[in-house]
């Protein structure tokens, strides 16, 4: 019988929990050769954010910065600073960091089931459908 989506999740977020940080590429190997195995790979994206939720539920919040450049580490602290203010309670927080240029400038932070944009694109995004709405 295949495993749920969530409880796939939870097994592997549990051991995440405890695992040495010398041992986390044998463990995303281990995970990438089931997927591939059990052709469940399309669930990736889905079985992190799943991974993401368990371990922020558990105190651990992790966070996903994308910018259109490199930024400077002080850019990155106050990026976990504002997240430890806005979630008092979590024990730690990882953030990340992503390029991409299509977001023009700015930053967007990513979570589980969050998202905080801020970038250019999703202000120019709102701007043109702004007046797209007013000239119908």
């Amino acid at each position: 019988m295949k495993a749920s989506r969530h409880s796939l999740a939870e097994a592997i977020a549990e051991r995440t929990l405890k695992l040495d940080a010398r041992d986390s590429g044998k463990l995303a190997q281990e995970i990438a050769a089931y997927l591939i195995a059990e052709h469940r790979t399309v669930e990736l994206e889905s079985i992190l954010r799943d991974i993401m939720q368990y371990r922020s539920d558990r105190g651990v919040l992790e966070a996903e910065m994308v910018t259109a450049y490199d930024v400077e580490d002080l850019v990155l602290q106050d990026v976990k600073q504002l997240l430890r203010a806005s979630y008092p309670d979590v024990k730690a927080v990882h953030v990340g960091k992503r390029l991409d240029r299509s977001v023009i400038g700015g930053l967007r932070i990513d979570m589980a089931n969050q998202q905080l944009d801020m970038t250019v694109k999703a202000k120019l995004t709102t701007f043109k459908h702004l007046t797209a709405g007013e000239n119908s």
